[in-house]
């Protein structure tokens, strides 16, 4: 039998005007808490990186696809990315 340490990182509400990269500094705090108590693996919410975006009506396609990611990690996530690597 192998025990994993799992973190749970509960990180309050991100607000439509933040952007991934004021989102992202609360992430890598997290994640070196988490390192820091012996956790192996951090789970973050299903929204950890925007607002709950569909609470507003948008016309506009191109306001509506900002909330997607296009590729994994991008510039904005690879300092997320860099840090779970070097844990």
């Amino acid at each position: 039998m192998r025990v994993v340490n799992v973190a749970a990182a509960q990180m309050g509400p991100i607000q439509r005007a933040e952007s991934r990269q004021a989102v992202i500094p609360r992430m890598i705090a997290l994640m070196d808490e988490a390192k820091a108590r012996g956790a192996e693996l951090i789970v973050y919410p299903e929204l950890a990186l925007t607002t709950f975006f569909p609470r507003w009506y948008m016309e506009d396609q191109s306001e509506v696809d900002a909330w997607f990611e296009r590729e994994m990690p991008n510039a904005a996530t690879r300092p997320l990315f860099a840090r779970a690597a070097e844990h």
